[in-house]
């Protein structure tokens, strides 16, 4: 691939990672604040565009939070898909990006079901669940793969 158009390439990669950064935040931030209203039955207005999710039941916006992180997890991946491609080109480094979304997916349900198991420490279980989700739904996975194939590559 031409340095220029790679060039051009890896820009529309790092302005999608930034906009889907703060999209994610942003929705996920105005459902918890729903949430949290609710709880302490205080009144909340969603931002304009989100309007909608406030007709939804409490139990409807948790299970849309769930949607939502397996919707933005799969959107890094494919991203982060891209971004190999882009810079490697290679299939092994793919299925090792793949890989590596799945298991921390993974992962991150064994502690969920751990915790439904465990009433003790459900908590700290969604916690780290919570984290590892964090991860596949940011670049953060990306940064640890790109060095470590670039690593790779020197041998």
């Amino acid at each position: 691939m031409k340095p220029i158009k790679k060039v051009i390439y890896l820009s529309l990669i790092v302005a999608t990672l930034i906009f889907f950064g703060f999209y994610r935040d942003f929705v996920f931030k105005s459902i918890n604040a729903l949430i949290r209203a609710w709880d302490d039955n205080i009144d909340y207005s969603m931002p304009t565009s989100l309007k909608f999710l406030e007709n939804y039941e409490y139990s409807t916006l948790v299970n849309i939070k769930w949607v939502l992180t397996l919707l933005f997890a799969i959107i890094y991946l494919l991203i982060s898909l891209f971004t190999v491609k882009i810079l490697f080109n290679n299939k092994k480094y793919l299925l090792i990006t793949i890989g590596a979304f799945i298991g921390v997916t993974l992962v991150s349900g064994l502690f969920i079901i751990t915790g439904m198991v465990f009433h003790s420490i459900s908590d700290k279980m969604y916690e780290f669940a919570r984290y590892l989700m964090g991860m596949v739904q940011s670049p953060i996975t990306l940064m640890i793969l790109i060095p470590s194939f670039k690593l790779a590559d020197r041998d």
